[in-house]
């Protein structure tokens, strides 16, 4: 690991150039520094800073490169503007209706907890919750527990094995409050990144709509929204993830992400692990990501209605990066930066158009 300083900002420049760097073993060992890793997002934001800047230089010197060609057909567009509509008979002028993609809720603000068994439910006021904490748990207890996030909210939670697990916004986890048996298993709906803490003898294995992941001690993503496809992506270690319909298994290395489409498809790639787990950071951070799964994100966690003008622009591709702890204009902005659709917020929906 290195030590200089300079020599710590070279590697960080490089790991930014170049994303295969990204997906090494040894970029992992040096981002989990915490130093390298505040580092490594402070440039991330400077390389941003730089692309906003560059984007606003273009798109002046686009703008003046159009004025006059824009002055010469003002005449003729206006023309054609107000006679169009005046020759043709009213039925024949039909106002395209953009399309519904994700739509907002009116669930709780609150992180809850539900204890099975049980109608009450407890509303929890931190973002953390450690359950080895509760003074009224023993280590023969085998009830279970759900904790739920609304949209907008995610939350850190230590089982009862010291396992961390970074729950996302519009997900639930249910989970023993304490593991007995021979197996340590967990039940997860939306998404949740899992820490996991080492027992070669009782192994970890999560539960996610048809998907199940063991592991023995690792860290590790999974994505299982009901209205996308689902993903189990590898930080570090190993695991095992069965389909639990077909009953096939595959195992996963580092830096390899599962992904089961809607179809039913199954598919293993290499990944920038960053895209996969930056929420836990605080962040939006999409690499050559289609609109669609970037609008899917953001309406989730503003928790707030996106229409699309047409169904074409689902497939758009960008690179975005934006905190997640902002302001939904500050994000609306960033993409309309990136010059390559024009985004509008109002009235709690996003509408994505046409430039």
């Amino acid at each position: 690991m290195m030590e200089n300083p300079d020599q710590n900002s070279d590697y960080a420049l490089r790991a930014i150039q170049e994303p295969r760097l990204r997906e090494t073993e040894e970029f992992n060992q040096w981002i989990s520094v915490p130093e390298n890793k505040e580092l490594f997002l402070d440039l991330m934001a400077c390389k941003e800073a730089v692309m906003r800047e560059s984007l606003d230089r273009r798109r002046k010197a686009k703008m003046k490169t159009r004025i006059w060609v824009a002055a010469s057909a003002v005449a003729a567009v206006l023309v054609l503007a107000f006679l169009i509509p005046s020759l043709l008979p009213s039925f024949f002028i039909k106002k395209e209706e953009p399309v519904r993609f994700f739509v907002a809720t009116v669930s709780g603000e609150h992180v809850m907890l539900q204890m099975d068994g049980h109608h009450e439910q407890q509303l929890l006021e931190d973002s953390v919750m450690d359950i080895k904490e509760w003074k009224t748990l023993t280590p023969d207890t085998t009830c279970c527990q759900t904790l739920t996030t609304p949209r907008g909210k995610s939350f850190l939670l230590v089982l009862s094995d010291g396992t961390k697990v970074w729950i996302n916004a519009e997900s639930s986890l249910r989970y023993p409050v304490a593991f007995n048996g021979k197996e340590r298993r967990v039940e997860l709906k939306g998404e949740a990144c899992f820490e996991v803490a080492k027992d070669e003898k009782c192994p970890f294995i999560v539960s996610a709509d048809g998907m199940d992941t063991h592991v023995l001690g690792t860290k590790f993503n999974v994505r299982s929204y009901t209205t996308e496809d689902r993903h189990v992506t590898l930080v570090q270690g190993k695991v095992q993830v069965t389909n639990t319909n077909s009953l096939s298994s595959v195992v996963l290395q580092p830096g390899q992400d599962l992904t089961y489409t809607e179809t039913g498809e199954e598919k293993i790639s290499r990944v920038n692990i960053a895209t996969y787990t930056a929420w836990t950071e605080g962040m939006f951070y999409f690499e050559d990501s289609s609109l669609e799964e970037i609008m899917s994100s953001l309406g989730r966690w503003y928790n707030v209605n996106v229409d699309f003008e047409r169904v074409e622009l689902y497939n758009i591709r960008l690179n975005f990066w934006a905190n997640r702890n902002a302001h939904l204009d500050e994000a609306v902005e960033l993409l309309n930066k990136l010059e390559k659709v024009r985004v509008e917020y109002q009235d709690g929906t996003i509408t994505i158009k046409h430039i």
